[in-house]
């Protein structure tokens, strides 16, 4: 997992002790909670043993703090929504620097695109209407070829 700031790590350990609570109150084994929701096992008891370097990414994360909130009957989808305001609000400096970056390799990627599009266009052209394009030669030949012929 990515390493966390420490509000991140402090919203994690609320979301976890919490989902741990309402479940120990509504006496459902955690093993009913992995096959319910398909998180796997392990996943679910570093969660609540509060053993995070074990935990998959963050992305990964909310998804299974959601799918555990909805399991007990909670807003599981409020409960992962607290976890990602930390993780997404962490260096909004580096987000600027990623979106330039992304803008970049858009733009070639779009001239990519619009060239391959006008080929594959003249391609379907002349394949589908050959006769067209061999006229749009063909008065070109026979002017060369009577000036040939005249000299």
């Amino acid at each position: 997992m990515t390493p966390l700031n420490e509000a991140q790590l402090e919203q994690l350990k609320e979301i976890s002790t919490h989902l741990r609570q309402v479940r120990q109150q509504k006496s459902i084994r955690i093993e009913e909670i992995s096959e319910k929701t398909m998180i796997r096992l392990g996943v679910l008891e570093a969660l609540e043993h509060e053993r995070f370097e074990e935990l998959p990414e963050p992305i990964f994360l909310q998804g299974f703090i959601r799918r555990y909130g909805d399991a007990l009957g909670l807003d599981g989808n409020a409960l992962s929504h607290m976890l990602i305001a930390n993780v997404v609000r962490q260096d909004p400096k580096n987000t600027h620097k990623n979106l330039d970056k992304k803008r970049n390799t858009y733009i070639p990627l779009l001239i990519t695109y619009i060239l391959l599009l006008l080929s594959a266009s003249a391609g379907l052209l002349h394949t589908l209407n050959p006769r067209l394009t061999a006229e749009s030669v063909t008065p070109e030949d026979n002017n060369q070829q009577s000036i040939v012929s005249n000299q």
